[in-house]
Parts: structure tokens; sequence; C-alpha cells
């Protein structure tokens, strides 16, 4: 069995909620240049559903580590899926015409494109981090 032990690190989960928000902001400026207004719009639903889901699953680790389970974790998770296809269901059938479905999956895609943007720079960080440690004489 697993047993969770420590701290999360609340920076990294704020920096990573940040630069998610960071990312929404980017991809409707950009949409709303070169696309459709049913595309932002679609950007903008599925980008904040996936912001708050991602505040939800920060607090649910944190959850994790305060009660030593995962259930908690889990519980979490299934409501926050079931409430993610509240709203989108809603929205879609409430107001239709009006998001890109395309654009509702470039919106939800902003989490996972930030968790690889920043996977991508602590690699970076760490390679030039061990570049310097193992030359440490070496002058560049």
């Amino acid at each position: 069995m697993l047993i969770w032990q420590g701290d999360i690190d609340k920076g990294v989960g704020k920096r990573f909620i940040i630069t998610s928000w960071a990312m929404l902001a980017v991809l409707v400026a950009a949409a709303n240049i070169w696309w459709t207004p049913e595309g932002v719009k679609g950007i903008l639903l599925g980008g904040v559903i996936a912001n708050l889901n991602l505040f939800g699953t920060f607090r649910d680790t944190n959850r994790i580590v305060k009660f030593r389970t995962a259930l908690v974790y889990y519980i979490g998770v299934l409501t926050r899926l079931i409430l993610t296809g509240v709203v989108l269901v809603t929205f879609i059938k409430k107001f239709p015409e009006t998001f890109s479905y395309l654009g509702i999956f470039i919106g939800l895609s902003t989490v996972p494109m930030t968790f690889f943007l920043m996977v991508f720079q602590i690699l970076l960080r760490r390679l030039t981090m061990g570049d310097q440690q193992n030359h440490p004489g070496k002058e560049t």
C-alpha cells in the first residue's frame, strides 16, 4: 500500500495554475485574431472548465496528503467529471451554434499543454544545471 508522506510543493501548483490561465489567455487572443467567434467562445468555455478542474485537482492532491488516503482524490475526480459533463452538455444544448466543438476541445487541452510546457522547462533547467555541475571549471 502506498503511504503518502510530506507536503505538496504549493509553489509548483500555483505556478502551474497561473501558467494554465496564461495559456488560455494566449489561445483566446490568438483565436480572436485568426478564428471565428464560435471558435473563440469554444476555447474560452473549454479552457475555463479545464482550469477550474485543475484547481479542484490541486485541492484534492492536498487532501490526499492530509487524510492519507487516495479515496478523497477519486471522489473529487468523479465529481468533477460529472460536473464537466453536465456543464458541457448544458451549454451545447442551451446555446446551439454558439460554441465550436473543436474550440471546446482546444480549450480543454490547455491543462495538458501547460503540463508539457512546464515539463519541458524543468527538463531544460535540469539539463543545463547538470551540465554546469558536471563541468564546474569549464567556462561558457
